[in-house]
């Protein structure tokens, strides 16, 4: 039974213009900058716990917790702007809020992968030997959450290239800019 612990905080951005806004999330914003918004997960295991008896030492249990902390911009100052950029922000901020809780959900998957797995590891002759291989499983385990994670990321810059690459050259036919 994976556990979620899901902590939302947000960065201030002031401004009335798109390249204000811009600028302010480059000073402001996660990964020093280069990101609009980001969440930070991490595995916290709640209960791994060995049970001996004839046939070895086996894994009785395995509770993992997920913690993420998800950062997101606050738009201070919005009345003075344009309504088209107020649009255009809530678009985005929605979609980075969205962004964000698919980062947790796969580190929730990742979480319930783990667990199973360990649960079904065979019994060792020895709890030291079982803890080693519990290590093991759960060093690739993460490292299949890291490529899931980036994976995502990967799709989705495709999904958001083609369909910007897409509206570019119907704004230029219609004459919009």
């Amino acid at each position: 039974c994976t556990t979620s612990q899901v902590t939302t905080g947000y960065y201030d951005l002031e401004g009335s213009t798109g390249e204000q806004l811009d600028r302010q999330i480059r000073l402001k914003g996660p990964a020093k900058g280069h990101a609009l918004a980001s969440a930070a997960i991490r595995f916290k295991p709640l209960d791994i716990s060995f049970r001996e008896d004839a046939a070895g030492c086996a894994v009785s249990r395995a509770r993992i917790q997920v913690i993420a902390n998800i950062t997101l911009p606050r738009w201070q100052n919005r009345l003075g702007s344009e309504e088209g950029l107020r649009r255009a922000f809530n678009k985005w901020q929605n979609y980075a809020r969205a962004h964000e809780k698919t980062h947790v959900r796969i580190a929730e998957l990742a979480a319930r992968e783990m667990e199973s797995a360990l649960k079904a590891l065979p019994a060792s002759s020895t709890c030291k030997r079982l803890d080693k291989k519990v290590e093991r499983t759960v060093k690739a385990k993460l490292r299949k959450h890291d490529k899931a994670q980036k994976a995502f990321d990967a799709a989705e810059a495709r999904r958001l290239a083609e369909i910007f690459g897409e509206a570019e050259p119907r704004q230029r036919r219609s004459g919009t800019s």
